[in-house]
Formats: structure tokens, sequence, C-alpha cells
């Protein structure tokens, strides 16, 4: 590790300690064992690490800053942007917006970084952000970073969607089960669908496997089928969900009623499709999507979705954050925002209109 680049943090992981213990140390507190400050100071010369006066300052107050880590497209540069950057962006927006306005109601700044997703400097900016913030939001794709949940281990942490099993913070999610239900049960009930298709999102991700998970078990309440053949990963990417429904319709096979897509930039990728191969939604084949993106309902045909409430997620994570720095909210805190169904004219709906 170069000189000057550890943070306290990692002086509290490598001496077994609290960062409280760290600043103490740091402090000249007497109210520290021998050992304890012998091993605090070996981790200090063993990862030269050079004391800030914030680090100093940690056992006497905050800073006052909350950070927000969110996912950065592996395949973005700067001279050619993503698509998936483009395409999630105003998700991603209205979560940071929400964690800003929470904050500053708060009197706490939002610091918000970009992690880039299996990149080989994905450490930086987290090492960077833990190290100046009271406490961290982590985003989906983030919490499923292990160097991010090595930093969430040291400092109160948030993460946006999870199991929900976290023992190093809280967990703020949406109610895919009730959302993905909700729409199953109409396309049932009002459609007559009984063939299913499945669009998901990245394997590893919590969001990802509930909504699959409430799919399956939706599918079977209302007697409906989910062959193999149509389930599909698109990795919640309208590119790669492109590339899923091109290499379905290689196959051949008759489609499916319908395909329920883990997040609108995969449903918006497999309309274009499905359209370019002589599948018209509605006409031939329904799509459905989730998130309720702002383009959700300005394109043809306006999109059938669950929408989640990505701004108050924002200022939900930033009111656990804090809740958790006072002591008032317990770690391993769940909260789970409501999901709702918006019946727009993919599904065949002649109408647009929230149930």
């Amino acid at each position: 590790m170069a000189k000057g680049s550890a943070t306290i943090y990692d002086v509290a992981e490598v001496a077994c300690v609290s960062i409280a213990t760290v600043s103490r140390v740091l402090n000249d507190s007497a109210n520290v064992r021998a050992d304890t400050r012998d091993r605090v100071h070996a981790a200090i010369k063993q990862l030269h690490f050079v004391p800030s006066t914030a680090a100093r300052s940690l056992s006497g107050g905050r800073r006052g800053t909350i950070g927000l880590a969110y996912p950065l497209d592996e395949e973005r540069t700067v001279a050619a942007p993503s698509r998936e950057d483009d395409a999630s962006v105003l998700y991603t927006d209205a979560i940071i917006r929400g964690a800003s306005w929470q904050a500053s109601q708060l009197g706490y700044s939002l610091f918000a970084c970009a992690v880039r997703i299996g990149g080989k400097t994905d450490a930086h900016p987290l090492h960077q952000l833990s190290s100046a913030v009271d406490g961290i939001i982590l985003t989906d794709r983030v919490v499923n970073n292990v160097k991010a949940m090595r930093i969430a281990k040291r400092m109160h942490a948030v993460h946006l969607s999870g199991s929900g099993s976290s023992r190093f913070g809280g967990t703020i999610r949406v109610d895919n089960g009730g959302g993905i239900t909700a729409l199953v049960r109409h396309l049932a009930g009002v459609h007559g669908t009984s063939d299913f298709g499945f669009v998901g999102g990245i394997p590893d991700s919590p969001d990802a496997t509930a909504r699959f998970d409430a799919v399956v078990s939706s599918v079977t309440e209302v007697g409906g089928r989910l062959a193999p053949e149509n389930v599909l990963v698109g990795d919640f990417s309208m590119a790669r969900a492109e590339s899923a429904i091109e290499e379905r319709l290689r196959h051949g096979n008759p489609l499916p009623d319908v395909f329920i897509c883990a997040n609108d930039q995969m449903a918006l990728g497999v309309v274009r499709v499905l359209h370019e191969s002589g599948h018209r939604v509605p006409d031939k084949i329904l799509v459905t999507g989730f998130d309720d993106i702002p383009v959700a309902g300005q394109i043809f045909p306006t999109l059938t979705t669950v929408r989640q409430p990505s701004f108050e997620l924002g200022v939900a994570a930033v009111n656990m954050v804090i809740g958790l720095l006072d002591g008032e909210v317990s770690v391993g805190a769940i909260e789970t925002l409501p999901t709702t169904l918006v019946v727009r004219g993919s599904c065949g709906c002649p109408i647009d209109r929230p149930l």
C-alpha cells in the first residue's frame, strides 16, 4: 500500500479494533489498554498510515457527511459512454436526488461516487469515500462488490436492496414480491396470459433473485407455465437483454405470451428487438418492466411496469444511516418500501392507469 493511502478504517481492521479506539490512540487518550495501544501503533507503522485532522476528531464528533456509492458500467470510457449508463442514469439520479435532499434537510452533506464494478480500481473511490464520511449507502450492484463489503463492515452502511441479512448495517429494499405478484395476476386475470417468459437481472443481485422467485411463485399460483427456454438472463442491461432475446428468436420455438423483464432498461431492449423481428408489442406478444423510469411512459407502446419509489429510497437510506449513527436504528434493521403496478399499453391495456 502506498504511503499515505491507508485510512483509519484500514488501521482499525489490521489492529482488530473500532475506529473510535484508533482515534483515541491518535489523541493519546488514557482510556486505552496498553496492549490495544501497541496493536494500533503496530498497524499504523505497518500501513504507513498518516493521520489526518478528521481521523483525530472521530472520537469527538462527526464530519456531517454521508457517502453514496453507485455502479459505473465496466465498458464505459471517457470517449465512449456506455448505453447502460445512459439507460440507468435516471434511476440512479432519482436515488441520489432523494438522498441529497434528505441529507440537506438534516444538516448533512452527501458525497456520491461511481464504482466501476469488476474493474481493477474499484477499491480506490470506495476507500477515499469511506475515509471522508460518517456513514455510507451502497446501491444494489455495489452491495455485491467484495471490497465494498469489507468497507461496510468497518462503518455504518445501508444497503439498497439486499437480502436483509447484513450484520454490519441496515437494509432498505422495495417490495419486489408484491409488485411482481400484482403484475402476474393482472396478466393472467385481465389478458388471459398462461405462457410466461422472464428476462432476469444479475444472478447474484438480491433484487434480481427476489423478482425471479416472485415470478416463479406467482405464475404457479395462477396456473401458468414458465418454460426453461423462456427464462433469459439480461444482467439488468439493455444490450445484454437484446442479445438474449435475439438468441431466443434464433431457436425458432413459439414465443410465450409475455416476457416479464426485471427492469425497464431490459424491457426497452426486448421491445426493440421484437419489433424489428416482426413481433409487434402488444399485438403479438406482451412485454413488461420494473422500476417505472420516466421514459417508460413516453415510448410507444408505453410500458406496463412496476413502479418502485426511487427518490424515496434515497430519503429512507439517509434516515437509516443517521439512525444507525445516533443509535436509534439497530444493526440488521430492514425497511421495505411499497411498489405499485402501473398498467400501460405494452400489456395490451388501452389506457394508462396506476393500480
